[in-house]
């Protein structure tokens, strides 16, 4: 196996021990990332990273974690002196009132912080500063290039314009590569926002969907308890005019029932007499 073989090898495991190891433990994870937004161009990726950045960020986790066990233990041993706890109880409501406002808004500020590093999206801040350093890097390194080469012997004339032709391709690389930072961060935040909006959009359509068929519903039975009002009404109305008109047919029919009976006698008399006259 060549040496860039195993150094590859070695990176490789370098990358799978912080991945792991931020999945397993999330103080580590925010270590991770307040190392990367630090000294990493707030890249949270560690295959994006080399292997002396892995190695030293190792390092460093390892002197912190052994750093903040020394000061749990010895945080843990000390109390507080009757004087604070005296002066705690006898805060005023407005400080009280005051510290719980101070409270929120740096919840709120973490949460922000936090929900930004969980997308993996570099804020602009530290886009530009990592931008910012890698300038001041490559300007440092065409110093001590400008610098070693006022030191040697001269150089023809022929060979100034190609330095400057180098130095210009350094610069336009420098700032395409900071320019292209940033555009990524602004393009990750606008989709982050995008989302953020979709799903917003989603949610809303989703409440008004359930508040119409809550109207609805509400409307349907409203409708159902007017009808069954105005069935019963209707039926009421019924009742009353035949009650009403019954009594009226009945005398109507009992009167021509009468007539009829007074016509039917009459015409029996008549009857009675013709043939009294005839015999």
């Amino acid at each position: 196996m060549s040496e860039k073989d195993e150094s590859d090898q070695h990176r490789r495991v370098l990358v799978d021990q912080v991945k792991s190891n931020q999945r397993a433990s999330a103080p580590f994870a925010k270590t991770w990332r307040s190392y990367c937004d630090s000294h990493g161009d707030g890249f949270y990726d560690p295959a994006r990273h080399s292997t002396q950045f892995l190695e030293d960020f190792l390092k460093y986790a390892a002197e912190k974690r052994g750093g903040s066990k020394d000061d749990e233990s010895s945080s843990s041993c000390r109390s507080r002196s009757p004087r604070s706890r005296r002066n705690g109880r006898h805060r005023t409501r407005h400080g009280r009132r005051h510290d719980r406002g101070r409270t929120r808004r740096k919840g709120r500020l973490r949460r922000r912080s936090d929900s930004r590093s969980r997308s993996g999206i570099p804020t602009r801040k530290t886009a530009i500063k990592g931008a910012e350093r890698a300038v001041a890097a490559f300007t440092k390194e065409l110093e001590e290039l400008k610098g070693i080469s006022d030191d040697s012997e001269p150089v023809e004339h022929s060979e100034q314009p190609n330095q400057d032709l180098q130095l210009s391709r350094w610069r336009a690389e420098v700032e395409a590569e900071r320019a292209a930072q940033v555009s990524e961060a602004e393009r990750k935040l606008q989709e982050e926002k995008a989302a953020r909006l979709k799903e917003a959009e989603e949610k809303l359509d989703q409440a008004i969907a359930e508040r119409l068929q809550e109207a609805e519903e509400k409307l349907r039975a409203e409708v159902h308890s007017r009808l069954d009002d105005a069935q019963r009404h209707a039926e009421a109305k019924v009742k009353m005019f035949m009650e009403d008109v019954c009594p009226k047919i009945e005398s109507s029919w009992a009167e021509q029932m009468k007539g009829l009976a007074l016509k039917a006698r009459d015409a029996r008399a008549a009857v009675l007499h013709l043939a009294q006259e005839a015999g």
